[in-house]
């Protein structure tokens, strides 16, 4: 008899309440960070703590990954002092219950940095949590894709999450779709998971063209909540989006 492996649903959240409604949504696994208005940082242990008190009264098994990246920046270069700054997040949120951490970081010529990757994922997973390549991926060079992927997975990292090299993940499926073949021949399994642009109208298509297992969302909508008499303290309109349980429920039964 076939067995058919489960795909694996994680959410991007950056709240409290976006934990809350991706959770009862059905996601298997919450991306944890600090404004998605800025792509992500590393959240707070506050936050971390609240939400794994959350899952634990909700007795569901929902993975919890930290994003590890210090400051905003699309460039995903860092100096030592900020890798020391990532280093001593990783532990303290590693000591409050994450179960697994998000990083990139690359050179000023867009390559992957080597030490700097080596570092984050050897401390994780001396603690036993894996470690998700992020978009970062998605910086490098197209036609290097395969040494990038066997590079990732020498490092430590167990996923890569991509868009194929493109805006989005529907732009990027040949990519996306080529890297799942490639990983096939890794000696050390590493999961391909598409990611931007993923809604409940395209995931399905997502899934079934590149053949991927794992699939991630970032599934907000407008917050109703408003500053003190409309005053704005900066930032962009994404903040104080949230995840609404409604806008995942339909990826969630496609998977």
């Amino acid at each position: 008899m076939t067995t058919t492996t489960p795909t694996l649903l994680e959410i991007c959240i950056d709240s409290y309440e976006s934990a809350v409604a991706a959770i009862r949504g059905g996601a298997d696994r919450l991306e944890l960070c600090a404004a998605l208005s800025e792509g992500g940082l590393t959240p707070t242990v506050g936050l971390l703590r609240e939400v794994r008190k959350f899952v634990v009264a909700a007795a569901r098994p929902v993975q919890l990954y930290a994003m590890i990246r210090c400051r905003r920046g699309s460039d995903f270069c860092f100096s030592d002092p900020e890798l020391a700054i990532m280093v001593a997040d990783l532990h303290l949120l590693a000591e409050h219950g994450a179960d697994g951490f998000v990083f990139g970081a690359l050179t000023e010529q867009a390559e992957i940095h080597r030490e700097h990757c080596r570092l984050i994922a050897e401390e994780a997973l001396r603690l036993g949590k894996p470690v998700t390549f992020h978009r970062a991926f998605d910086c490098t060079a197209v036609d290097r894709m395969g040494d990038n992927l066997r590079l990732v997975g020498s490092l430590g990292f167990t996923t890569i999450l991509t868009s194929g090299f493109e805006s989005t993940a529907v732009r990027g499926l040949d990519n996306i779709q080529r890297l799942a073949e490639l990983a096939k021949d890794l000696a050390t399994p590493v999961t391909i998971m598409p990611g931007s642009g993923v809604s409940p109208a395209n995931a399905r298509d997502i899934l079934q063209q590149t053949g991927c297992r794992a699939i991630h969302a970032s599934a907000r909508s407008a917050s109703k909540k408003g500053g003190a008499g409309g005053l704005s303290m900066g930032g962009s309109a994404a903040d104080g989006e949230g995840s609404e349980s409604k806008l995942i429920d339909e990826p969630v039964r496609l998977t």
